[in-house]
């Protein structure tokens, strides 16, 4: 890590360290209101199809999940079925999964393959995109197998992590959008991690699903049955760009890094571990969360739209920082069961009775208080795209 970005992470722990002291975070000027029709119009669906899942980078995998060559991965985003790949020289691609001829997909799920059939004429594609079989190609006639390639996507690969414009023609600037969040990320050395565990879950609107992840308001409440009661309501936010990171303004029982213990420790002396505490926002769907739980363990959540305004699906992948052994594995699953049983039996039915009462027409507006900050920037955010507007990426934006 370069000394710039040890000198952010240290002054984001600097400030971090100032609001524990002082006890207060930081507020913002004012509540903020929002037409609740953002999360059930289908207009404004389709409009952050367009604009955003569409047209921004956008983190799909972790870097483990294709950890050989010849790893691939399918999913869909967006209405789009994307596939990637990892070839024989390390790099990593992403193609639409659909074959040239008539549209059929080439793979399906995950695994290892040099080659990738169409199950519907049996064209055959190498997995770097191109084509290199043709079924009874006497009888087929003349193709040029160069303008036969896959669809292929602009890539980035960076922490450990691997983002996709779903736009083939896209000149976004992926590092730039990043604003040095994956610079930051790259602390954790996610790249040498390893894949745990997988799961998904049905939500309503994938904002209301996501808005759980830049609010701590909600935890000491929702959460009471379970580990509410024992933190704090209140988050300090820091932001890079359209990105995020929240900082918990309580001790935190199973978070992997704290900052109390460092308050009589040189800054030079800081471990990077606890430089890297909180929770991770990356725009506009991803949260990451590193964790103890007898082994170090990075909770990543993607929330992706659904067919409709009023559905979403979350992705949660666990990455583990080393295999558990034999006494670490017990306390590892249970952790996992946990974080599902939060998420999928008390954060996303929540959102799904909010999306009730929003469908019904009656419910006009929804609030922002001055302790939510994080949310009111990240609804400006979606705002501004939205729009059509070509905002600019920047760290201090």
């Amino acid at each position: 890590m370069d000394d710039a970005i040890r000198e952010r992470l240290t002054a984001t722990g600097r400030r971090m360290l100032d609001c524990f002291n002082q006890g207060q975070a930081e507020l913002a000027d004012e509540i903020v209101s929002l037409d609740a029709s953002v999360y059930v119009d289908p207009a404004r669906f389709a409009a952050e199809q367009h604009h955003i899942f569409r047209a921004l980078p956008l983190m799909l995998a972790a870097s483990c999940e294709l950890a050989e060559a010849g790893d691939y991965k399918t999913l869909e985003v967006a209405g789009l079925p994307v596939l990637l790949t990892r070839s024989g020289d390390g790099s990593a691609h992403a193609f639409l999964n659909s074959c040239r001829h008539r549209a059929g997909p080439v793979a399906c799920d995950k695994g290892n393959a040099a080659r990738f059939t169409c199950p519907y004429h049996g064209w055959t594609y190498n997995n770097q995109g191109d084509l290199v079989g043709i079924a009874s190609h006497h009888q087929f006639g003349a193709a040029e197998k160069d303008d036969l390639k896959l669809v292929e996507f602009p890539i980035y690969e960076s922490a450990g992590l691997i983002w996709v414009v779903l736009d083939p023609e896209s000149k976004i600037d992926i590092s730039g959008f990043l604003a040095g969040v994956d610079k930051m990320l790259d602390g954790f050395d996610l790249g040498a991690w390893s894949l745990y565990d997988q799961c998904a879950l049905s939500g309503a609107n994938w904002k209301l699903a996501f808005d759980a992840h830049l609010d701590f308001y909600h935890l000491p409440v929702l959460h009471k049955e379970t580990f509410g009661p024992r933190i704090s309501n209140m988050a300090q936010y820091f932001f890079h760009g359209p990105h995020q990171r929240l900082g918990l303004m309580s001790e935190n029982p199973v978070e992997q890094n704290d900052l109390r213990h460092l308050t009589d420790v040189p800054e030079a002396e800081w471990p990077i571990d606890s430089l890297l505490f909180g929770e991770w926002i990356v725009f506009p769907n991803v949260s990451l969360n590193c964790f103890t739980a007898g082994e170090k363990v990075m909770v990543i959540s993607q929330i992706f739209p659904g067919d409709t305004a009023a559905t979403s699906t979350t992705v949660q992948t666990y990455l583990v920082a080393r295999p558990p052994s034999q006494e670490t594995k017990p306390e590892l699953d249970e952790f996992v069961a946990f974080i599902k049983k939060i998420v999928g039996e008390e954060d996303l039915p929540m959102s799904m009775q909010q999306q009730t009462s929003m469908s019904s027409g009656l419910v006009k507006t929804v609030h922002f208080g001055r302790n939510e900050l994080g949310l009111q920037r990240y609804h400006q955010w979606i705002e501004q795209l939205v729009s059509g507007k070509s905002p600019v990426f920047s760290a201090d934006s």
